[in-house]
């Protein structure tokens, strides 16, 4: 009964030293810098993961958009769906519709407010394109706006500017700052 209890004894205690070693207590440290608790680690898990994600809004038949992504996660405390790679297509009521792009976006499931970020680029029908570094989108006034560096350009004219708002509804864009034009089309030069 000894030599063999003791065994089982010092086998017990050694896997609870290592399962009690291997549960993470206290900070993450990277040389003397805390990063983050185990729990703050664990409370920032999505609540949902989604691949392929599509989500399309209705109920207003004066604008619709739809939402895709290659992967979507929900934070349910936050409300807030993360999205890596996202395609938004807006319609707006005058039939005007505008594809959007981007590295990673967020929409705010609440307000349905939304951002894209990274290599952001809106195609319209018409062939014009826009190339800027984020994005957002106010549900609430339907207002498309951004203080970074803006490009536009179509077959005639390249426009660049710092800082951009533009309402869907109205459909007019305005570019805030330094908006600097090139011309191409010699039609669009004024006749001497």
């Amino acid at each position: 009964m000894g030599r063999r209890n003791s065994k089982t004894l010092i086998l017990a205690g050694v896997l609870a030293v290592m399962v009690i070693g291997a549960i993470p207590v206290g900070k993450f440290f990277v040389g003397n810098r805390p990063i983050r608790s185990a729990v703050e680690v664990l409370s920032e898990a999505a609540d949902l993961e989604v691949k392929d994600f599509r989500y399309a809004q209705v109920g207003d038949p004066d604008f619709q958009w739809e939402v895709r992504a290659r992967r979507a996660w929900y934070r349910k405390k936050d409300e807030e769906v993360h999205l890596e790679q996202p395609e938004v297509k807006l319609i707006s009521r005058s039939g005007m519709a505008y594809s959007m792009t981007g590295e990673q976006g967020i929409l705010h499931s609440e307000s349905g407010d939304m951002e894209i970020s990274g290599n952001v680029v809106v195609v319209l029908d018409g062939g014009e394109r826009l190339e800027t570094e984020t994005l957002r989108y106010r549900s609430l006034d339907r207002r498309v706006f951004t203080g970074d560096d803006v490009m536009m350009k179509n077959a005639s004219i390249e426009i660049t500017g710092r800082g951009m708002t533009f309402a869907l509804e109205e459909n007019q864009l305005v570019l805030l700052s330094c908006v600097k034009a090139v011309i191409t089309d010699a039609a669009l030069l004024p006749r001497r």
